[in-house]
């Protein structure tokens, strides 16, 4: 038995986290490196620009056009694509930190350990935060790459700003997973109910500029202090961050304790 629960996760998961790494990396250089041939690019900026500002919001942030690698970058990237690539890794491993653990059975073994059940989860815990900023890490490095290689400029650091931002923006909504997994004992619905409340808050984030009765519900939504900022044009807006922060730590820290008082006997 590994000497930490930290040691055990990076043991058990860091395959996984090199290949999705890899991929995370790949798909933002696959993107800027299409930028400079296609063609449609000024069309696409004069068809934005007429419509109504509330349904142009939907598709690009006020401060970008479309016609710049950054605006480009927003709407074919940022706007859903990279925080659901980070949420691809933050939500599963956030639900099998104790949930996945239980319905394998190997619990008891990770509990024979001479720790506290809240450590289990601060373990597993730092494990996501860490495999998070590794795929924050591989996203940079494939759009910088993926620029120099077509010779197409790039502000790196509010292209920066915004994968901080979609990486705080996944760890909140893994955190919603590691208090589930820890209340429930259930992997997979640790699993799908953040991805259905990510979903589910995209649409009160972007709705919201369209629908009156929504629009009061927009800061509710972690999408609109991830992107409302506009970070790739104006940078990192620190109290969205801030707010994304508190999402993930508050529920991480419900789940240690929820972990700790759950009767797991029963």
């Amino acid at each position: 038995m590994l000497r930490s629960v930290f040691g055990k996760s990076v043991h058990d998961l860091w395959r996984p986290l090199v290949a999705w790494t890899l991929f995370t990396a790949a798909w933002p250089a696959f993107y800027i490196a299409l930028y400079p041939s296609i063609g449609a690019v000024e069309e696409m900026q004069q068809l934005l620009d007429a419509m109504p500002p509330a349904i142009r919001s939907i598709f690009v942030s006020e401060g970008l056009d479309i016609g710049s690698p950054e605006g480009y970058l927003n709407m074919e990237l940022f706007a859903f694509v990279l925080p659901l690539l980070f949420m691809a890794w933050t939500i599963p491993v956030a639900a099998g930190a104790t949930a996945g653990e239980e319905e394998r059975g190997t619990l008891d073994m990770l509990l024979a350990l001479p720790i506290r059940r809240w450590r289990v989860v601060a373990g597993k815990g730092a494990f996501m935060v860490v495999g998070t900023v590794v795929l924050g890490a591989g996203a940079l490095a494939g759009l910088a790459l993926g620029a120099a290689a077509v010779s197409v400029p790039l502000d790196m650091g509010k292209v920066a700003a915004g994968v901080v931002l979609a990486g705080l923006l996944a760890l909140a909504f893994g955190g919603l997973a590691l208090l589930i997994g820890a209340l429930s004992g259930r992997r997979m619905a640790a699993i799908a109910i953040p991805f259905a409340l990510s979903v589910a808050a995209f649409f009160v984030n972007t709705l919201g500029a369209l629908v009156d009765w929504l629009d009061p519900w927009r800061p509710v939504s972690p999408f609109y202090h991830y992107i409302a900022g506009d970070p790739l044009s104006r940078g990192l807006d620190p109290g969205s961050a801030l707010v994304l922060v508190a999402g993930a730590v508050v529920a991480g820290a419900l789940a240690a304790v929820a972990f700790e008082r759950r009767d797991l006997a029963a």
